[in-house]
């Protein structure tokens, strides 16, 4: 057993140690993003802003995948740190395989059951007779690769419990650089078009995958596959962990689809391609925070399990300062360099590139208050408190968002669909931080206050 492994989480200490250990996930995180948004690039530019639109319809969808990839990863990873806390490593190893088998049954239904329905699905979520040929393209071919997109949310997170940050950077450049090489040759060499681009995407989510279970098959391992847990409340302890991620993302789909329907009424679908121009940018904006929020979620969940209140209270401080800066210098970039980014997805569309514009300005305030909900919610997943960070998921996204983007233009016109964003996380942020002091007492990640006098 590599015992230098299973101490890594134990010496997560002081700040810099903190932010080291954190800051593979960060990139990792902005690199899928980036990634990402340079996909929707060659997509837009390449293949046109229609195709981005078709794309764009079939994201609600997509985010059911990434909601049960979330909660599995980290309700998973979140129940698994805690045991290793607890020194039950056997335990720990055993629901960690349980996790896995589990995940990849769930991914084979949604492969079939979302090949054959894709059709219809795509009718639902808002594709007219312009966008439906596009979002059945692309939707059946990555269909295929369900079992892979949602295995790299796993091995990647639990990379991290592993101890090895830094595999779980390298496996998601590796992954990232496969989808972009293979966008170049199949998109704009092979003139593939949104089959090459789904094509480029599922073969990405390979190598993750593929160094995942070549790690994880390694017996000397602290944390490797062995014979699966029996035990039911692996499952329903994982699930109950990681469902505010699930709602996050389920709540993100709504988001998209209040966006989509709003946008093809008033705009059609140079609204759609403007839409998700902007969702391309949050979730860049967003991948920072989230990176850091995943990344040190294990460690709060070990020094729970092991009662660590000074450390609990050290983890918080420096995540609540990390979040404010990163913050403050989103806003800060988003503010003079809308226009350029806006610009890498819609040079053939100047309409489009004029609704992008506008709107990312008013909408980039929404940044500033956004960290602190997005960490929020991730701190009491990382305690185990699942209805907590579902709440906050929930009021940020079904209660407020989605019906403003609905309702603000149909009473003040489609500008106003921009306020909703800037308003929703005010709204949430004063939740989360009552949230934050309210529940302290039950988690005492405030109490060590004093301590911090003595450092």
């Amino acid at each position: 057993m590599e015992e230098g492994q299973k101490q890594s989480l134990e010496e997560v200490r002081g700040r810099w140690r903190i932010i080291k250990f954190t800051l593979p996930m960060v990139i990792t995180i902005v690199f899928i993003s980036a990634y990402g948004v340079v996909d929707g690039a060659f997509i837009s530019n390449f293949i046109g802003t229609n195709a981005l639109a078709s794309l764009n319809i079939l994201m609600p969808a997509y985010s059911l995948l990434t909601a049960l990839g979330f909660m599995f990863s980290t309700g998973g990873s979140a129940y698994v740190a805690n045991l290793l806390g607890q020194k039950r490593d056997d335990e720990a190893r055993r629901s960690f395989s349980e996790i896995t088998v589990f995940a990849v049954i769930v991914s084979v239904i949604l492969m079939v059951s979302s090949f054959i329905l894709m059709e219809p699905i795509a009718r639902l979520l808002g594709a007219d007779d312009v966008l439906i040929g596009g979002s059945v393209e692309y939707g059946r071919i990555l269909a295929l690769f369900v079992p892979f997109l949602m295995l790299q949310f796993i091995f990647i997170q639990f990379l991290i419990v592993a101890g090895k940050p830094g595999m779980s950077l390298a496996s998601s450049v590796a992954g990232g650089m496969t989808n972009l090489t293979l966008d170049y040759i199949l998109i704009v060499q092979c003139d593939m078009g949104l089959t090459g681009a789904a094509i480029a995407s599922g073969l990405g989510s390979l190598v993750p995958t593929a160094i995942g279970i070549i790690y994880f098959l390694n017996r000397k391992r602290t944390l490797h596959f062995t014979r699966p847990s029996t035990d039911k409340r692996v499952i329903t302890k994982t699930c109950f962990n990681g469902v505010s991620e699930m709602v996050s993302e389920l709540s993100a789909a709504i988001v998209i689809l209040s966006y989509n329907l709003t946008m093809m009424r008033f705009l059609g679908p140079d609204g759609v391609s403007a839409i998700t121009i902007i969702s391309y940018v949050q979730f860049l904006a967003m991948s920072a925070i989230i990176g850091y929020s995943n990344g040190i979620a294990p460690v709060m969940s070990y020094s729970h399990g092991a009662d660590d209140r000074k450390r609990m209270f050290e983890l918080f401080r420096t995540s609540m300062g990390f979040v404010i800066v990163v913050s403050i210098t989103i806003f800060a970039l988003m503010e003079f360099l809308t226009e350029p980014i806006a610009g890498l997805f819609a040079q053939s569309s100047e309409n489009v590139m004029n609704i992008a514009v506008n709107g990312a300005k008013v909408f980039s305030v929404g940044f500033l208050m956004m960290g602190v909900n997005l960490y929020a919610s991730s701190l009491f997943t990382s305690l185990s408190n699942g209805p907590v960070s579902a709440l906050i998921s929930f009021v940020r996204s079904l209660i407020l968002l989605a019906p403003m983007v609905i309702v603000l233009p149909l009473l003040f016109g489609i500008d106003a669909v921009w306020y909703a964003f800037p308003l929703t996380e005010g709204l949430t942020m004063i939740l989360s931080l009552t949230l934050i002091y309210r529940l302290n007492s039950r988690y005492g990640y405030l109490d060590a206050i004093k301590h911090s006098k003595d450092q």
